[in-house]
């Protein structure tokens, strides 16, 4: 073989053996980036405005009676019975709540499903299980909900004043 023959041929090889040599070396490493990010909310809060309130009312003579607080209104109801709402012993009216966070976040509403005191049970009703905080991300939002309820009283009712606290919860979903 001639000298020209070879060194051509050695060339050759060179840059088949560097082209492979390169592409192990590219082959053996990598790398790339990625972002890290957080979301910070301002902590939920929930107030209470009013509380529940069915006023006075005068149990059946015969039979069983529903009194009702409208969850939505405060508006008060009977069926069944000859039972009433009065007047007297303060405005019958639901619980009202104020929620405030972060703007334009979802939040559950949870809490008590009912109150007991004196052998009668007043059942809780909220008038929303979720809500929505008004605003946007970051500023603050405003949001309000009610609690009604109804109880049912017999001719057999003990008579008097029955309270007793409940709890309601909201957290961000």
């Amino acid at each position: 073989m001639n000298t020209s023959r070879k060194l051509l041929l050695a060339g050759a090889a060179a840059a088949v053996a560097a082209t492979f040599a390169s592409s192990a070396l590219a082959q053996a490493s990598a790398s790339t980036s990625a972002t890290a990010s957080i979301t910070i909310f301002q902590p939920i809060t929930v107030t209470k405005v009013t509380d529940l309130a069915f006023g006075r009312v005068i149990r059946p003579s015969t039979g069983t009676t529903i009194y009702t607080i409208d969850k939505d209104t405060g508006a008060t109801g009977v069926s069944g019975g000859d039972g009433i709402f009065t007047s007297g012993g303060g405005t019958p009216g639901r619980a009202t709540f104020t929620v405030n966070g972060e703007g334009g976040q979802v939040f559950t509403i949870g809490g008590d499903t009912s109150v007991t005191n004196g052998g009668v049970t007043i059942n809780l009703v909220k008038s929303a299980s979720a809500g929505t905080l008004d605003g946007t991300l970051g500023s603050t939002g405003t949001a309000t909900f009610g609690v009604g309820g109804n109880v049912t009283l017999t001719n057999a009712s003990s008579t008097g004043t029955k309270s007793g606290s409940f709890n309601v919860t909201v957290t961000y979903q």
